[in-house]
């Protein structure tokens, strides 16, 4: 019944209110995934050549990037024509944030800020349509672990200053959100209790939050099953998934998305592969050449965005590395495309002497706001110690180190000796990638 008063009432109302259109997003996806192929593949296109008209005509950045390639709007009709622009990336877009990046929609919009796989905090510009959008496709990835809209749910998440709107939200959608980043033993045995208490079948979050949590509920013999474990964020590793579905008896069911702006893909249940979300995004898998690499094979993602929001996103090299399924289709039936897998989210975590386990998030989720540190990496070099390495940017004193090693230890450090050391860069690995959390002792 609940459900279909939010369905049907709620969360309609809401929509008119702020603009967002959420749901009847949703009810045209909950249609589309059953599209055949061909289908999607129309649709997809005809977004695709509105996102270019838009981009090039209401936002100078891209008017400049294709005059420079000699590429006309009317040159993208087509998935295959994107190869004719070329890749952006975030140091292009935050350059020429915002007069250059960003185009007015007629909506109030937000700037939403993310350190991405750099650590270097990086500006997007949204509005309650384009929010409308990626949350309408993650309600959907929701709906194919078995959830459906109200029904009670745990959440791990870093967001904990609830204000009147998101306590609002979580009263409605029934959400016990719970910190992501205290996993000390005492408040993991909370959270159990609370899955006991209001008989709650569906966690989400981290993986690794949720692995803790799964590690917690094996040693004290909690094995109450639970119908879904929905993970975002990280990397779910042979050994986060094992465990965690050996706890509570059911799959998990990963989402791939970023603070960008963009759900991108999700697991159906049927196999451990992901559908992307094509009427959302287009993914190209690229070498380091920007040349497209065969199915099966792992190549650095690219997305464009099909709804051009105040801030539109074509070509964006996002960071990481996924593994295209070509033209496979899965056993489910839904005609989305297939991403075999992602590669390269590899986080790492801090154990504190008391226990609590810091996730790379604990940091990203209060250093990214900062904006006086151009990048940083933490190193736990000692069991009860660890160096802050911190690439300063312009307006960087020693007062602002200090005040983000009393947020660190407010939140979850505080037996931790914490140490900043100012560097010129932070060293990339062999592989290229620039790692947040590095751990030199024993787990």
């Amino acid at each position: 019944m609940w459900t279909w008063v939010l369905r049907n009432g709620i969360l309609p109302l809401g929509d008119r209110i702020f603009g967002q259109q959420m749901m009847r997003r949703l009810r045209f996806l909950e249609e589309a995934q059953w599209w055949p192929r061909e289908r999607l593949h129309e649709e997809r296109d005809r977004l695709l050549a509105e996102v270019v008209r838009i981009a090039y005509h209401e936002v100078p950045f891209y008017r400049a990037l294709m005059d420079g390639a000699g590429v006309r709007p009317g040159d993208i009709r087509h998935a295959d024509d994107l190869k004719k622009l070329p890749v952006v990336t975030k140091d292009m877009l935050r350059a020429g944030f915002p007069e250059k990046t960003t185009r007015p929609t007629g909506q109030k919009t937000y700037d939403s800020y993310t350190s991405g796989s750099t650590g270097r905090p990086f500006a997007v510009r949204e509005d309650a349509e384009t929010a409308g959008w990626y949350r309408a496709s993650f309600l959907l990835s929701l709906e194919w672990a078995g959830w459906r809209i109200g029904e009670p749910h745990l959440q791990t998440g870093m967001n904990l200053d609830r204000g009147q709107g998101r306590r609002l939200k979580d009263m409605l959608m029934r959400c016990h959100y719970v910190s992501a980043y205290d996993l000390s033993d005492e408040v993991l045995d909370s959270h159990l209790a609370r899955l006991e208490q209001h008989r709650i079948e569906h966690v989400w979050g981290y993986p690794s939050s949720i692995y803790f949590l799964a590690k917690r509920a094996i040693e004290r013999g909690w094995n109450r099953p639970l119908k879904s474990v929905v993970t975002w964020g990280d990397n779910v590793f042979p050994h986060y998934r094992k465990t965690i579905e050996a706890a509570f008896g059911t799959r998990v069911y990963d989402t791939y998305g970023c603070a960008e702006g963009m759900q991108m893909a999700a697991q159906c249940g049927v196999e451990q592969t992901y559908h992307i979300h094509m009427l959302d995004v287009i993914l190209e898998f690229l070498d380091d050449e920007g040349n497209p690499v065969p199915p099966g094979t792992a190549g650095n993602i690219v997305v464009t965005r099909l709804h051009a929001g105040p801030m539109p996103l074509l070509r964006y090299r996002i960071g990481d590395v996924g593994i295209s399924g070509g033209s496979r289709e899965c056993e489910c039936g839904r005609g989305y495309e297939i991403l075999e897998s992602i590669e390269g989210r590899s986080t790492d975590v801090v154990i504190t002497p008391g226990g609590n386990r810091l996730i790379v998030h604990f940091f990203t989720g209060i250093i990214e706001y900062f904006l006086e540190v151009e990048s940083f990496q933490v190193v736990q070099h000692k069991p009860d110690a660890m160096i802050l390495r911190i690439v300063p940017a312009e307006g960087y004193t020693d007062a602002v180190g200090a005040e983000i090693v009393r947020i660190l230890k407010e939140r979850g450090a505080a037996d931790m000796e914490i140490e900043i050391e100012l560097v010129d860069e932070i060293p990339l690995t062999p592989a290229g990638k620039r790692k947040f959390v590095i751990r030199d002792v024993p787990a």
